[in-house]
Parts: C-alpha cells; structure tokens; sequence
C-alpha cells in the first residue's frame, strides 16, 4: 500500500502541471485512468528486477531479429522447465547464471520472446563463461520486418508499438523512382496529397494535413514550420534509408503539431566498406535531376557524404503550365565515431536551397528563395545501468519572396516577405530493461525564434519549450501493453499535458491484434498569437490573440493483422480523431478607417472517422500489395464536410523481377483517389481558413486514376538502366491541383560496393 502510494504521487507530480503556469483544460477521466496506470506499471516493476546469484558458469551472448538484425529486448532466456532465467537488457545481451558448477551437456536453453517463434537450443558442455552466443529469433508472419522511432528518438520494431505504422524502404522509393517524399507518401494507406497553392503540397493523413500533421528529418522538424512555409515536395530522398508514418496523435513521441500523424525521414548510416553511388534522370515536364554519393568505415570511423540536385517547369502544388519552374540543391553529411564499445558519436549536417517561380498574373511572376542548413551532435550509449542519449539540434531558415515581370527575380528587391527563423533543441533520454518493463525517460529543451518585419508584432518572436516525458512497454504472455505522457511547457502559450495507452494481443502466431487510445496537441504558431498585419489593398487587418489555447485532439483505433503464412496478410483498422479548439479566423466588425477587423481564435471543432484495409502477397520475386480507405471528415460546427478529403481512396501496387533477363525488374502502381468537395468562404471574404465556420460547398474535385510504372535493367554488378512514366492515362481531373500531365522518364544508376 506504502508503495502504490508512493507510485500515485510520483505519477501524478508528473502529469499535473504547476498551478503557476496556465494549462489547457484536461478531461478528469484522462488523469484518473493514467493515476491508476501509472501507478500500477510503476510499482510492477518492482518484482520483476531480480537478478540470479553466479553459482556456476555463464552463458552469455545476444538475442536479435532473424529479418532486421536488430536487438530483442526483454526476451525471456530459461534453462529447461523450471531452471535459472533471465531477460535480455537494452541492447539484447544477456547473461544467464548456469546450475551448479558442472557440465551444462544435455541442458535446453529455452527462449521466449513477444512477436518471435519460441527457440529451444541444446547446450554443448560449458566451463566458465562461455564465448558470446548470437541467438537468431525467427519472427511471426505478423511481425512487421521494419523499425520505427518512437518517443526519445529510441529505434523499435514497427509491431512492437499498438500504434498503426506504416515504413517505406530504400526499394520502394527506387521503385517509383521517388526524388521527393510526397511522391511515394501520396500513395501510402490513409493518405492524400493535398495542395497548398500557390507553391506547396502537404500530405494529409486520416484527413489532417498542413501543420497538424508532423514532419521530421531523423527526428528533427524540418524547416519552414514557424512560418507556415512546410512543403512536403521539397524534401528530397537523397541519402534517405527509409520513411515512417506514424498515424494518430503521437505528442508523447514527438511533442506538438501530430495531431494527426507524423512523417519520419530517416537517412542511411554509413556502410561498412567504401560504396559510390551515382544516379541521373530526365524526363518530360522539365525533369532533370542527379545524385552522389560517397560512403565508408575506415577502423572506428564511418561517414557518408551525398549532394543531389533536381529541377522540373512545375511547382507542387501549381497546376499551370508557362514560367512555372522549380530548382533544389541538396547536401548532406553523416559522420559516426566509436569512442568504446559502448558509446558512440554522431555529427550529422545538411543544406538546402529552392527556387520556385510561378504566375501570380498576367504581368508578373512571383519567386519564393528558400536557403536552409540543420544538423546535430549526438552520443549513446551505456549508464546507470541503461541506455543514453544526448542530443544537440541547430537549424537555421531563411524565406524570400518576390515578384518580377521577367524570369529571374530583381537583385536586391526584397520586401517585408523576407522571413527567417531558428530553432534548437537539446534532449536527453534514458532507456532501461527492468524484467518485462521497458522504460524510457527524458527531457528536451528548446528555443525557437521568428524574425518578420511588418509580419508579427514587434517584427520577431522568440519562445521557450521545456518537455518532460516517460513511457513504459511491458509484456503479459502474449500481451503487450504501453503507457506514456508527455507535459510540455512554452513561454509562449502555457502549457499542457498529453497522455497515451496502447495493447496488442498475439492471439496465436497468425492473429495479432491492437488497439490504442492517445491525445494529441498542436501548439499555436507565432503568427497566430504574434501576427499582426494590415492590408490596406484587401482592406483588413488581422490580429494575432496571445489568449489562443493549443488545439488537442483524442484519438482512438482499433486493428487487426491476420497472417495465415509466409505469402499472404490482410491487416484492418478502425480510428476516430475528434479535435477540439481548432485555430480559426473570427470577423470582428470594421475600424474607424473602414477596414474589417480579423482575429485568430479557437472556434471550430472536427472529427476523422474512418477505415483502412489492406492486402499483401509476397511470393518468390512477386510482391503484390492491394488496399482501400473510406474516410469521413467533418466540420462539427457546421456538419459540412472538410475540403478535398476524398471519401474512398484505393491503390494496387505490384512489384516483380524477373528470371528472363538476370538483373530486370518491373514495379507498377495504381492509385484511385475518388471525388472530393471544394469547401471554401463566402464571396468577398478576403481571409480564408482550413476549418472555416461559414464555409459552404462550392465544388467538387474530381476523381483521379493515377498508373505509374517503372522498368529496371542491371547491365552490370555497377550499372543499372531504367525508364518509367507517371500518371500513364494523362489525367487532370478538375480542380485537382497536384495532378501533373503524363511523364515519360529514363534514368541510370552507377554504383561500386556494397549496397
């Protein structure tokens, strides 16, 4: 009793923010139930920390995944029925203290671990310790072969979280030959590509887009977000190992703005032996691009170095056709140094500057120049008794736009648009073993600043964010179950509180089940508290309000994996997302000088009901994979529906190689988005929202038929051919912003080494 006491106050110290700070309002039966988790996760791991005393020799080694070759933590190791046991720790290590202290010859080291198949091994004799055992665990057909990020930038197997993750691989960028992220995003279950004219795209998941949903770089914030200048078509794949969405709130893994989701871009680690490798490609609409790269371990040294560039006569999100013109320069560098066996350094750095022109009217064209460079400083390794991180992140971004009648901006002409921001964040975070609890902790610091002349009050902004959070994973039997919280604290809007639950339950080895509960918060930007902007031209002036609360949303899915073999999976899931205290522009009335008055308030409210079903079939060199999503999203203020959210979205995508030709290989995919309303504002209203209150329908977006296919060729052990098309059948639906006309591209690819 003493002890859940002590639990519940340690618990709820964590959760209740100080009286002293204004806090977003929290329903009781959050707290309640979390007191109540907490306090029992807490205390549970008392008992399950006991270590067994050395009566004889050890047998030690390493337990990781057959597929991912990743650790597996917390698997359970037993000698026979009812011998000594043990769990492995933080990085899959165990050591088990044998009975007595004679020959261990005939003894069954049994091994047991949640998502893997149970492995029984027959022991050799053994004197002492023994040398290090690798123990290979074959994984469940439902066990995802992926690893995502989740809360403290710790790595984990896709299936080892209850949330819904979906990870795009290195192959399935090269097989849509993919040179930015909406390209093969757009294409992913649960997601559109919406545009944001005239010069962005974003990709909305369950119906969030924009800023509610969060976009990272190795687990940073990409650039451009405190000045609402985010574009999902500017990040490149250059040097990119993977991508993972993680759909539903995820503030307890990553902090604010994932409301609806997150976008995670991972770059590759450095390869063991010195690898080049080059790619180039051109096509219709202008497309011409090219990478390199360079990548190598020399003793405890690895570092990677890639640069790319890519430019096409289309802006994302601009469907016209005349001086649009787009141009990125990518580079990027990763080095990695390990200091002992246990910690290693990482220094990782990266640039970027974008051109994009397009039309503003008949006479002029409008140029947006943005320059960026970010990177951070990070060790790991071993501590009390754990695992440690500690992290440094710097980024730097600059925006300018202007207008010119010719096709190169005036040298010099800059206006009030020209905008930079900064931001840094230092984070440490712990991770430990305890039995069957996996607990990780930390904190993260950061300062953000603004500087926008004519844009906020008093031309810049700065604010302070202070994050505390904690999570635990556990195994029952078969159950896995997680709970976590996260309390932020700005100096810029207050503070606020966000929890998370999640369970799976492998029923047998072909049936996995989940389902997860969280609440999620986007922070007000500086332009909604601090923006304060008069245009004499459209005659209003838009207010920022420093009272706005953080939007919060709660989140709900339920799904289920299904693997009767090896060959073929059916996976479903049902969500629901109701957000509250959605940011939105009231109308105030006019001044004296005529002008109509606008300010930033939290008026509107929304929810994302929906379904995801999916189908796979991996047999031999065939990899088909098919796919539904029904979605609803609605204004609850209004009951009207929100803007170009389809209803039904559907994709096949099929990828093969072939034995005909040693080294050809064929991937096609096929994607249907169907109708979607145009909401917009009443006539004449010159300031427009993405949850207007007096919004009615105006149109609709037609439905879309995109095929894209690619052909690939290895001529060589160093040399790969290819040619692809995308949007095949020309289609450009009405009203359908992002659609592109029909592309024919051809490409080459060198590459020495190791892949």
């Amino acid at each position: 009793m003493i002890a859940f006491r002590a639990a519940r106050v340690a618990w709820c110290s964590f959760v209740t923010p100080s009286h002293a700070m204004r806090t977003v309002r929290r329903p009781k039966k959050w707290h309640s139930l979390l007191t109540i988790v907490g306090a029992a996760l807490i205390v549970g791991v008392v008992p399950s920390w006991a270590g067994a005393q050395l009566r004889g020799g050890t047998i030690a080694g390493t337990v990781i995944g057959d597929r991912d070759g990743a650790p597996v933590l917390s698997a359970e190791l037993r000698l026979g029925a009812d011998g000594a046991r043990t769990r492995t720790n933080e990085r899959g290590v165990f050591a088990l203290n044998a009975r007595g202290t004679g020959a261990l010859q005939g003894d069954t080291l049994i091994i047991r671990a949640l998502g893997f198949r149970e492995q029984r091994l027959v022991l050799s004799a053994y004197a002492g310790r023994t040398d290090s055992l690798t123990i290979r665990l074959v994984s469940l057909p439902t066990l995802l072969p992926a690893l995502t990020t989740t809360v403290g930038q710790r790595v984990i197997r896709a299936s080892d979280s209850p949330r819904s993750v979906t990870v795009v691989t290195k192959e399935q960028l090269d097989a849509v030959a993919a040179v930015s992220a909406n390209q093969l995003l757009r294409q992913l279950p649960g997601m559109q590509e919406l545009p944001s004219p005239p010069s962005k795209t974003s990709i909305s998941i369950r119906g969030f887009d924009d800023s509610r949903v969060l976009v990272l770089v190795d687990g940073e914030p990409i650039a451009g977000g405190l000045i609402e200048s985010r574009d999902i078509g500017r990040l490149s794949t250059v040097a990119v190992e993977r991508i993972e969405v993680t759909k539903g709130p995820s503030s307890v893994e990553f902090g604010s703005d994932a409301l609806g989701g997150v976008i995670n871009i991972v770059q590759a680690a450095p390869t063991s032996t010195l690898t080049v490798d080059g790619t180039a490609r051109q096509g219709g609409l202008g497309r011409r691009e090219s990478t390199v790269g360079v990548s190598n371990t020399v003793g405890k040294l690895g570092f990677r170095m890639n640069g790319g560039w890519r430019q096409s006569d289309r802006v994302t999100g601009y469907n016209a056709t005349g001086s649009t013109f787009n141009r990125i320069y990518d580079l990027r560098g990763d080095a990695r140094y390990s200091l002992s066996d246990n910690w290693t350094l990482r220094l990782d750095v990266q640039g970027s500057q974008e051109r994009q022109r397009f039309p503003v009217d008949a006479s002029f064209n409008g140029f947006i120049d943005n320059r960026g460079i970010q990177g951070f400083a990070e060790a790991t390794g071993t501590a009390l008794g754990g695992n440690v991180r500690l992290r440094a992140f710097q980024q730097r971004f600059e925006y300018q736009y202007r207008q010119s009648r010719e096709l190169l901006p005036i040298r010099g002409s800059a206006d009030s648009l020209e905008q930079q921001e900064r931001q840094g964040r230092y984070l440490a975070s712990y991770t430990r073993v305890l039995g069957r609890h996996t607990i990780d902790a930390g904190v993260q610091r950061s300062h953000r600043t603004l500087v926008a002349p004519e844009k906020v009050d008093g031309d810049s902004a700065r604010e302070e964010i202070t994050e505390v959070f904690v999570r635990n994973s556990f195994t029952v039997g078969p159950v896995l179950l997680t709970a976590g919280a996260r309390h932020t604290n700005s100096t810029l809007w207050g503070a606020t509180t966000n929890p998370s639950l999640g369970a799976a339950w492998q029923v047998n080895p072909q049936l996995r089940l989940r389902t997860n509960v969280a609440r999620g918060f986007r922070a007000p930007g500086f332009k909604e508290i601090r923006f304060t902007f008069t245009n004499p031209a459209g005659g209003y002036t838009l207010e920022g309000n420093p009272t706005l609360r953080p939007e919060s949303s709660v989140s709900s899915s339920i799904g289920a994996t299904w693997a009767p073999n090896t060959v073929l999976s059916f996976d479903v899931e049902g969500h629901t997302n109701t957000v509250d205290n959605l940011i939105d522009w009231r109308y105030l009335g006019d001044n004296i000088a005529g002008f109509q008055i606008y300010r930033n308030v939290n008026v509107a409210r929304a929810r994302m009901q929906g379904v995801e079903a999916g189908m796979r079939i991996a047999h031999g060199n065939t990899d088909i994979s098919l796919g539904y999503d029904f979605l609803r999203a609605r204004n609850l203020n209004n009951g009207l529906p929100l803007t170009r959210r389809a209803t039904h979205t559907a994709r096949l995508q099929a990828a093969r190689s072939w034995s005909l030709l040693q080294g050809l290989a064929t991937d096609m995919s096929v994607r249907y988005t169907g109708n979607a309303p145009l909401v917009g504002i009443p006539a004449g209203a010159p300031i427009t929202g993405p949850f207007s209150t007096e919004s009615g329908v105006i149109g609709t977006q037609g439905a879309l038929l995109s095929v894209d296919g690619q052909l690939r060729l290895a001529v060589s052990d160093f040399t790969e051919l290819s040619a692809g098309v995308n949007n095949l059948l020309g289609q450009r639906p009405a009203l359908w912003t992002p659609a592109f006309d029909r592309q024919f591209y051809a490409g080459l690819r060198v590459r020495y080494g190791v892949r």
